[in-house]
This record gives C-alpha cells, structure tokens and sequence, in this order.
C-alpha cells in the first residue's frame, strides 16, 4: 500500500517538474539565440564602421590635412609585422622668365626612404641628386625615437624647423621658391639633436645644431645654436571632406647662435633670428603671417609675410598669392635671390641661386594659381612676381622686375 502510494504520488510530480525543465530549455535557448544573433550583428557592424572609417579622413588636432609639413609615404611596404618601408622622390622642373634673367631646368631633385619600426623609431634619409643624377649631398639624414606618449628625440642632419615657410618640406609648399627674407634667415641642414613634444593643445621644440656645413655629414665643431619653438593651435572641425573648416595655430620660434658672425650655418652670422606667426583656414580659404627679425654684430634684417590660398575648387585648384616686405637698417643688408636654384641647394642652405641682388629695403608680390592632382602628389603651378628694390648699391638706385614663373612638382 504504502509502496502504491509512493508510485501514485511520482507519477504527479514528474510531469510538472518535465514542464519546468522544458520551460527553462526553452528560456535558455531563446537567450542563446539572442546572443547568437547579437554576435552574428557585430562583425558587420564592425566592419560598416570600418569602411566608413577608411573613406574619412580623421580630424588632426594639431595638424590638419591643408597644413601638413611634409607629405605622407605614398607606396608604403610592409616588411612586417612592425616594420614599414616607404620610398620617397621630389623632383620639381621650373620655367623662369623675367627681365633680370630667363631659365628652363630641373630645379629639385630627391630620393630616399622612410623606415618605421619597433617601439616607433623612425629613419629618414633624402639624398639630392643633379640633373644628369649625380650624388649632390644629403639633405636629410636622421632618426627618430619616441620618449613616452608626447615626446619624440631626433637626431642626425636635418633642416631645423624654423618659420612657417621654411619649416614645411618642399614638397608641400605652396610657392615654387622661399620669400627672399625667409630664405636669406634660414639655416641649413646641419648635424643636431632635438626634443619634440605635443600636447592637445600646445606644441614645444627644443634643439641644438653645429655651425659648419657640409654637403653629405658635417662635423661638430663649434658652439652651434640653440633652437626653441613654441605653438598653440585649436580646431573648430567641419563637415566632411573639410576637417580644416575653423583652424587656427599660432607660433614662436627662436635661435640663439653662439658663434655669432663665425658660424657656417647660419649664413649671414646673426645672433639672433625670430619667427613669430599664425596661420588660418576656414571654409576654402586659408592664410598665413609672419613676422622675422634677425641681427647680429654688424647686421639686422626684418620683415613682414602674409600669404593667402583659396580653393576655387576643393583640393583641386587654388589661388595662392603672396605679400612680403623687409628692411635693413645696413647698406645690402637684403638679399633678393633670381633665377633657378641647384638641384643640390637644400644640402646646404635653400638660396643657390644664379643670381643675388643686396639692397636696404625690398618689397615682394606673387600672385598664382595651382593645380593639385592624386592628394597633392602632383602640382601644377603657374604665377606671376613683381619685386621692388630700394638703396641698391653705392648710388641708392632703385630696382623693380616682373617675372613669371612656371613649375610642374612631383613627389612619393
């Protein structure tokens, strides 16, 4: 009886507890379904923003796209799984024609590499090359080492990154030559070191370089010069296409030359050189000023820039013109370079040029357009200059020449 009982009372509770089991099956596969389905939608997901993440560019704080100074690797190469190497070229053909002169020939000519590797080193080298491709020196040759998150150490020969014009590569220029002033105050490419660091809003250098020159490694003798260099920057962002729509970058560069008149590098032997400057983008239009002031033991020079780009059509065509004057307090304290630079000109100094007038006082104005192809690879670029010089010369003569100058630009 009692074992009649047990049976009765088993057969009762199986088929709720089957129920609750089923019920709690059925729970555990909807949620497995779930997840699976969820799982199933991510790596599309991923992948959507992925490929909307290759179409746009990202926005650079610090640097937008319209103010890169130098141009990105064009034909990367994996060598593997930290290593890429790229090769690099410039090569630049200009047309000259103005009264003082008339030229035709290839005024750059580049090619190196770029290597990045473990921890974030980075090796550059350019070697400069004639026209019947000769070897005419290195204009850069340096390595670059990250020190924390912010910092970066460079070292080798390299072009100190002083002005807003001459601290961009040629490649990214918007003019096919330096204005004279900054060209006459630009140091060269010497042997150095220098300390980078970048904030998310302010921007600092630090370096020292020797005083002799040499077309391929100079050695480093000499007190050399310190460089120090400050910059703020903001960006408003845009829409997209147009991360540059609201940017603005203020900077303040400094050199201070120990050797005084008896440096090589720096050619006219200032003491001191000062850059101060800001630049401006907003919708197509972009700009830039500048104020450099040098002087040494028997000589100053200073000056104004102001330099302006509009894009008659997005990162395709573009307007460029350009203001500059400056003044020396001596005699031929100005130096107004003409003609066509040698191709091995960055070597040493960015001013080997056929010809040089001094005068106290000049006054620049160019006016051109510029045709961009395959990312600002390829420029075409066309303009006109008129120079005014004044006290030229033992009889204060004035001087004054239009010119145009023509230049088809090549980099990778």
């Amino acid at each position: 009886m009692k074992a009649g009982f047990l049976m009765f009372s088993a057969a009762l509770v199986l088929p709720t507890g089957a129920n609750e089991a089923l019920k709690l099956l059925e729970q555990e596969a909807d949620s497995a379904q779930n997840v699976f389905e969820q799982a199933a939608r991510l790596p599309a997901s991923r992948k959507a923003l992925e490929v909307k993440a290759e179409k746009l560019e990202p926005v650079n704080v610090q640097f937008p796209t319209r103010w890169r100074t130098e141009l990105a690797p064009k034909f990367p190469i994996e060598a593997g799984s930290r290593t890429t190497f790229a090769p690099r070229g410039l090569f630049e053909y200009q047309v000259y024609d103005r009264s003082l002169g008339k030229g035709t020939k290839l005024s750059r000519a580049r090619v190196g590499m770029a290597l990045q590797t473990y921890y974030g080193i980075e090796i550059l080298a350019d070697a400069l090359l004639s026209s019947s491709g000769q070897y005419e020196g290195w204009e850069t040759l340096r390595a670059s080492v990250p020190i924390g998150e912010e910092m970066r150490l460079t070292g080798g020969k390299f072009p100190p990154p002083f002005s807003t014009e001459y601290s961009r590569d040629a490649a990214v220029r918007w003019f096919p030559t330096l204005s004279p002033l900054a060209a006459q105050m630009a140091p060269a490419s010497s042997l150095g070191f220098m300390f980078e660091g970048r904030g998310s809003k302010l921007d600092w250098k630090l370096g020292w370089f020797g005083s002799e020159v040499d077309r391929s490694l100079p050695s480093l003798d000499g007190d050399g010069y310190i460089l120090a260099s400050i910059a703020s920057s903001r960006n408003r962002g845009g829409v997209e296409g147009a991360p540059e729509a609201n940017y603005q970058r203020w900077h303040l560069d400094y050199i201070y030359n120990m050797d005084g008149s008896t440096s090589e590098s720096i050619e006219q032997g200032y003491r001191h050189l000062l850059s101060a400057g800001a630049e401006y983008s907003s919708g197509r239009f972009d700009f830039y000023t500048e104020f450099l002031a040098a002087r040494g033991s028997g000589n100053t020079a200073y000056g104004v820039t102001a330099a302006g780009r509009y894009w008659l059509l997005q990162d395709a065509v573009s307007f460029v013109s350009r203001y500059q004057y400056a003044r020396s307090r001596d005699p031929g304290g100005i130096y107004s370079y003409w003609g066509i630079p040698d191709t091995g000109s960055d070597a040493i100094f960015p001013t080997a040029f056929p010809e040089v007038t001094t005068a106290a006082q000049l006054s620049s104005i160019y006016a051109g357009v510029n045709i961009h192809f395959d990312d600002d690879n390829l420029i075409l670029g066309t303009g006109v200059e008129y120079r005014s010089l004044s006290e030229v010369g033992e009889d204060n003569e004035t001087l004054s020449s239009w010119g145009w100058n023509t230049f088809a630009r090549y980099a990778f």
